[in-house]
This record gives structure tokens, sequence and C-alpha cells, in this order.
């Protein structure tokens, strides 16, 4: 297989942003950039803290996830005091006792069997939470039903329980202000309705009295703890962000987006120990060729820019599986697990090769080529340390270089034999390899 034929299994390299757990599940890349971080804390900082439209979806998953419980009690809560006060009808209600207790048995039933069918096929927490003060709303229409058809002279004095109905419907609501506002509207209908026909102009005055701060204070309540809901939501965002922010300086090389070395021995060290193994495991190193001219003629910043476009082209060279990173100055190294040396050649030369082909448009009459040499190394144990396997790999690299550069040399036992301890301490003309201490 020719080295330039068009790539067929290697579709990407290995990730170039590392992701934290909770990035990996709720976030995508593209989430995590500089301008989100801008709408989120505008969005904090916002008196009504709106959460962005971007976020809609994953704020609703973020309240089923943490409240749905809560919800779930919450109704069921609600349906044992809309039965427990048939006991309050019994003595208030007599002449109605029957209907009372039939028409709350039934309601309940109802309510708890579309709480338990809609609890258990549907995770849309706004569908969910329209059940209780919908319901509430229902239920209190019913309720002033039953007051107009007594005869019981206690009914005005009843009336003051419709309090409970407008405390349930804005305490329970976690999502939506508005239908909290609504459902209150038309429990107050219902209340007004009553009160025109069983209460004396005294006994509204002070009725109203008693009721509205119930009414205000409890709409208030439900709207702060929409917002504060909001506002918990957004700083969880936020964390995450940093979070994500903090764990990808700490893996990535800031330059070339890369893995860092650190990540790269913790990565590998975890993997060669993996045994037994189907399959081999290889150790690729390469760096670029005669990279201290390309500084000392062109200046760093066009070093840099050699540097981010060789990561850039061996990313695309590189399989899912497989790790890259940039191990140090112009030097990068590649673990290719479950891979035999034949394929970790082919890949190495899809590398050279790539690389070869590139070039930075300095200025129109200016091309800036530039090449790598590669050397290569293979886990033959499981007693093997990473420590010795960069050694290996290190004095292939150098025998690439020592044969003419911009080419590939897989390590042996003679190159042990071969190897100089004077000239094993430069790859390049002017250029200090640096330890390998791990």
């Amino acid at each position: 297989m020719s080295i330039a034929e068009p790539r067929l299994h290697y579709a990407s390299s290995a990730p170039s942003e590392p992701l934290s757990h909770h990035a990996a599940k709720d976030f995508k890349l593209s989430e995590h950039d500089l301008k989100n971080r801008q709408v989120i804390e505008q969005a904090l900082a916002h008196p009504h803290a709106r959460i962005p439209t971007q976020f809609q979806s994953r704020f609703h998953d973020y309240l089923y996830r943490y409240h749905h419980q809560h919800l779930r009690q919450i109704h069921l809560l609600a349906q044992l005091a809309f039965l427990l006060y048939f006991f309050a009808d019994f003595f208030i209600l007599p002449d109605l006792i029957l209907v009372s207790g039939l028409s709350r048995v039934a309601i309940v039933l109802a309510i708890w069997l579309l709480c338990k069918l809609m609890f258990s096929a549907t995770q849309d927490i706004q569908l969910l939470d329209l059940i209780l003060p919908v319901g509430t709303t229902l239920c209190a229409g019913i309720w002033i039903i039953l007051l107009l058809s007594s005869n019981s002279p206690h009914v005005a004095n009843y009336l003051y329980a419709s309090a409970i109905f407008i405390l349930i419907v804005n305490l329970s609501i976690k999502l939506q202000f508005k239908v909290s506002l609504y459902c209150s509207i038309f429990i107050c209908l219902f209340v007004l309705i009553a009160m025109r026909q069983i209460m004396t102009l005294s006994e509204t005055f002070v009725f109203m009295v008693v009721i509205s701060p119930v009414l205000l204070f409890s709409l208030y309540m439900n709207w702060n703890n929409i917002q504060n809901m909001r506002r918990e939501f957004l700083r969880s965002l936020l964390d995450e962000w940093n979070y994500y922010t903090v764990r990808k300086l700490a893996h990535t090389d800031e330059l070339t987006q890369l893995y860092n070395r650190r990540h790269f021995v913790d990565l590998a060290e975890h993997s060669i120990h993996e045994w037994p193994k189907s399959a081999s495991t290889c150790l690729l190193m390469f760096d670029v060729d005669h990279f201290k001219q390309v500084n000392d003629n062109y200046g760093h910043d066009i070093g840099d820019r050699v540097l981010q476009l060789i990561a850039a082209t061996t990313r695309k060279e590189m399989r899912h599986s497989d790790v890259l990173a940039r191990f140090g100055g112009e030097e990068f190294i590649v673990l290719l697990s479950d891979t035999q040396l034949q394929d970790a050649l082919l890949i190495a030369e899809r590398i050279r090769y790539s690389i070869q082909r590139q070039s930075l448009n300095l200025s129109p009459e200016l091309n800036l080529k530039f090449t790598v040499s590669i050397g290569i190394t293979e886990l033959q144990s499981p007693s093997q340390s990473l420590a010795e396997l960069i050694k290996q790999v290190d004095l292939a690299l150098y025998a690439a270089k020592r044969s003419g550069r911009n080419r590939v040399r897989v390590y042996s036992a003679d190159l042990m034999q071969e190897h100089s301890p004077h000239s094993a301490n430069l790859h390049d003309a002017g250029h200090v390899k640096t330890g390998y201490s791990l």
C-alpha cells in the first residue's frame, strides 16, 4: 500500500481537548468557548437570571434529574391533604358528606393514576410541572361547587381554606411562573364567585385582608424560588466550565492543543500495564528536522506555527485509540495500542509523508518546508517500563537523524551498541536534548 493513498481507517486523532466526566456527559466541546462563558455570566448578572436559549434543554434535564423525586413527593402530600379535608367536610358540610367523600376519592385516584403514568412515561419536566397546579385548580373549583351546594351555616368560614389551594399552586412549581400565576387567578375567580353568594360585605372585606397577603407572598416566593433555581443551574454551568478549563490546562499543551507530557505519561503507564494484551503496543517519537534553524532564521513565532501545523497534520493520521502528545520542545510522541510493528511502520510513514507535504506560506515568494525524523519501538513484555520504552524510541529517533533525517527507524538491540553517550545528547546541531525522568 502506497503511503500516498487516501486514508481509510485513520479517521481521527486522539482528542485534542480532554473532557471532564461532567463535560463528556453533558457538554459539547463547542459549548466550552469563551463566548458561552460570557453568556452564562451575563445570565447570572441579569435580575431575572434567564436561561440562555442554548442551555434551555439542559436546564430542563437538570431540573428533572435533581427535582423530579421531590415533585412526586409534593404530589403525594397534596393528594393526601385533599383526602384529609374530608374530615373537615364531615363537621362543616354534613349535608354533603357522601358527595364529598366520593368526589374526593375519585379525584385523588384519577390524579394518582395520571401522575403514575406521566412520571413513568416522560421526563419532560415542563409537562410534569403542570400536573399539580392544574389539578389543584380543578380541585379548588370542585370544592367551591360543594360549598355553594351546601346549606351549612359554616360555609363562609370554611372558605378561608382556599388559601391552601393557593399555597400548593405557588409553592410546588419549579419551572413555570406563568402557570402559577394563571392558576392562582383562576382559584381567586372561583373564590370571588363563592364570596358573592355566601359572604356579607364585612365578611368579604375581612376575607380579602386575610387572603391577599397569602396570595402575594406565595407568588413572590414562587418567583424567587424559580430565579434561585435558575441561578443554581447557571452557577453549576459556570463551575463545570471552570472545571473543564482547569482540566484542559492540566492535560493539554497550550500551543498545539495536544496532550502534554505529564498526561501522556499517565495514560501510557496505564496502557502498557494492561496485560494480557491481544495485540502489541508500539511507541512512536518524532521531532522536527533542523528546527533550531527555523527559529534562528524566521523567529520563534514561525517555529510555533510549524509545531501547530505538525500537530494538526499528525492528528489527522491518528485513530481514536491512539494517544498523541507534545513531549517537549519540537518533540512529539504517540502511543499506538493494539498495533503490530508493521502497522506502526505504516502509520509512521503516513505521518512523515503528510508532514513533508505541508508548508507555511511566509510570503508570495517563500514557502517554508519542513520534515520530521521518526523512531519506533515495540513493547516486548509486561516487565518493561515506560522509561525503558522511551529510551529505546529515543535511540531509534537519533538513528533516523544520524542516517539522514526525514525517515523512520525501528529500535533494535544493535542501536544500543552503536549509541555513543556523547553523541546521544544531541538530536540536531545546537539542540540540547532534555532528560526523560518519569
